[in-house]
């Protein structure tokens, strides 16, 4: 089978080959285009539409509290290496960052380097919090830079949680593939309001395109989410976005904020785009 990445990428190249006007397959290419066009624009809607409504898409498919609680999977190898290495590399510690953890609290011991780390999330207390963090550290390690908020499905983040125009950097891991694209809006909003011009979030999502996600999409076990439709969403705030496909189901997303985010950053570990 192949993804619908790369039927799209067919399409555009026998729209081409059209425009040149090879009359003996034009009329046959031009009918096989239009039919292909006609199922990828219905299809994509069909699943959009299920996924576009917060309230539809929690009832369909059923991605509510009890499901997160009860989330439980492993990241690949390769996923785990490129996640460590772009907070390490490109999280600017100078400024509070915001970690989003509907699911699990892996990768949040990584910001014990920044002067403030948001954890929101309702699956934990803040003492289950505190000690699956302090597992990475010495046990005479006392950090005291770790601020456990709510998570709020609904994508708003209030400033008497998290301040706003303050955070350098937000973080955001096996919560997207799962949520409306009304809730992800919702969040590039509060993200818009919480980052400091320049600031950025690091989003993990599943590419709807992809074959794979295709399939699990149609299934109902993620939510339809893809990189057109991102940039969309991203184009009302005048974010850049930049993509990372690194496995099935692990699209990351890096947003940015106009505007430049000065760093306290030299030497090795000066911020640099991970390729």
């Amino acid at each position: 089978m192949v993804s619908r990445h790369q039927i799209k990428k067919a399409v555009k190249v026998l729209e081409l080959a059209c425009a040149e006007n090879f009359k003996d397959v034009k009329n046959e290419l031009q009918f096989a285009l239009t039919a292909t066009k006609k199922y990828l624009k219905r299809s994509d809607k069909e699943y959009s539409m299920l996924s576009r409504d917060a309230g539809l898409a929690t009832s369909v498919y059923n991605f509510d509290n009890k499901f997160f609680a009860e989330w439980d999977h492993e990241h690949p190898l390769e996923v785990k290496r490129f996640v460590r290495d772009w907070i390490g590399k490109q999280t600017d510690w100078k400024y509070p960052m915001v970690f989003l953890q509907p699911t699990h609290l892996r990768y949040c011991h990584l910001g014990v380097k920044s002067s403030l780390v948001y954890i929101l999330t309702q699956k934990y207390s803040h003492e289950q919090v505190m000690d699956e963090i302090m597992k990475n550290f010495a046990k005479d390690a006392i950090p005291k830079q770790f601020r456990i908020k709510p998570l709020e499905h609904h994508g708003d983040i209030p400033d008497m949680h998290v301040p706003h125009e303050q955070i350098g950097n937000i973080i955001s891991l096996d919560y997207f593939p799962y949520l409306s694209i009304e809730q992800i809006d919702a969040f590039l909003f509060s993200f818009n309001r919480l980052l400091r011009s320049g600031g950025s979030a690091f989003i993990h999502f599943a590419d709807a395109d992809g074959e794979q996600e295709w399939e699990a999409v149609t299934e109902k076990k993620i939510t339809y989410l893809t990189q057109e439709i991102l940039t969309r969403i991203c184009d009302k705030f005048s974010f850049k976005v930049e993509f990372y496909p690194i496995s099935n189901f692990y699209t990351f997303a890096n947003i940015t904020k106009p505007g430049k985010l000065r760093s306290n950053k030299k030497g090795p570990t000066k911020m640099e785009k991970i390729v």
